[in-house]
Formats: C-alpha cells, structure tokens, sequence
C-alpha cells in the first residue's frame, strides 16, 4: 500500500496544476500571509457595518414619533433665563396708608433692577430717587387694603415699573422687586 502512495499524482489528489509549482511551493497571485490579513480584514468590516445597520435600525424604532425633539420638548418646566440685573436699593422705607374708610398701614422696601452697566439708567435713577419714592407712595397709598395683598404682587411690581419708566427719560427700568411688603390694620 504504501508503494501506492508515492505513485500518487498531485493532480489525481485534488490540487491544481497551477496552484503547486515544480517544487511543491504555491505559486499564486498573492502570498498565503496576505490572503490572510484581506480575509480577516474582510471579516472585521462585515462585523461593523452590520453592528452599525443593527445600531441605526434599534435607535430609529426607538426613537420612531419623537421626530426632532429637543430639551425644551423633552423638560416643559425649561425656560430661558434673562441676564442677571443690577439692582439699586437706596430708596428707604416706604410708610402709607391705604385709601379704605378705615385705612391699613403699609410698609414697603422696594429695589430697582436694571441692565447691568448701563450707567446712564443708574445716573438717572438716583438723579430721579425721590421722585420715584413719591411715586410709588401715591400708587401704593391709592389702593385699597385688599388690592395690597400677596396674590396682586406682581401686578403692582408690573404696574409700578410701567409708572416709573412713564418719567425716566434715558433709560428704562425692567424690575420692581418687594424686598419687604407688611400691611397692618
């Protein structure tokens, strides 16, 4: 059997005549290292473009109705703030009565924002401070004890910027902010 063996021909084993060279060595287009690095290469690259198919496919049924939502979307309590004001707190205490039949005593301490750096407003406002004192006296002494109450703060913080910005000439206030507001019978 085993002089039948070395009878054998390459071809009759299943090798092609032009894979084996005269010396038994493989006499390809490209070495045997090479094909070897392409093939894993290859295999590398049908990995990751299909992990990528299957990432972009899972997040697109994920995310399937939400088209182009964004923080604002996504957190509805999320509001754009302003600037941080500069406020001015040189006006004093603000003493008054209401206009009731029987009148409430009121006392106030109010401070004043405006844009930072804008100095022609700060000028202003203290050139104008106890003009504006006077103001919100009268505006304040005008209402009766129920319109002084916690729920009608910001309408009067509204009412009084709009009154003080009615005689500032070079520049406008944007806050009225209550630092301290007590109405007593």
């Amino acid at each position: 059997m085993a002089d039948q063996d070395d009878n054998l021909d390459l071809e009759e084993v299943g090798a092609g005549s032009e894979d084996i060279g005269a010396e038994g060595k493989k006499t390809g287009f490209l070495p045997a290292i090479v094909i070897q690095i392409l093939k894993w290469a290859a295999i590398a690259l049908g990995i990751i473009i299909l992990s990528g198919t299957t990432t972009l496919i899972f997040f697109n049924l994920i995310n399937k109705g939400r088209g182009g939502s964004s923080l604002e979307q996504l957190s509805p309590s999320y509001a754009a703030t302003e600037d941080p004001l500069q406020y001015d707190d040189s006006i004093e205490a603000i003493r008054g009565v209401t206009s009731d039949e029987v009148p409430a005593i009121y006392t106030m301490k109010v401070s004043i924002g405006f844009k930072q750096g804008d100095n022609k407003t700060a000028f202003e406002f203290n050139a104008r401070r106890r003009e504006i004192q006077n103001l919100i006296f009268l505006t304040l002494s005008s209402k009766k004890k129920i319109d002084l109450k916690p729920d009608k703060y910001a309408t009067m913080q509204e009412e009084l910027k709009i009154a003080i910005n009615r005689i500032m000439q070079s520049g406008k206030i944007k806050s009225v902010v209550f630092r301290e507001f007590v109405v007593a019978q």
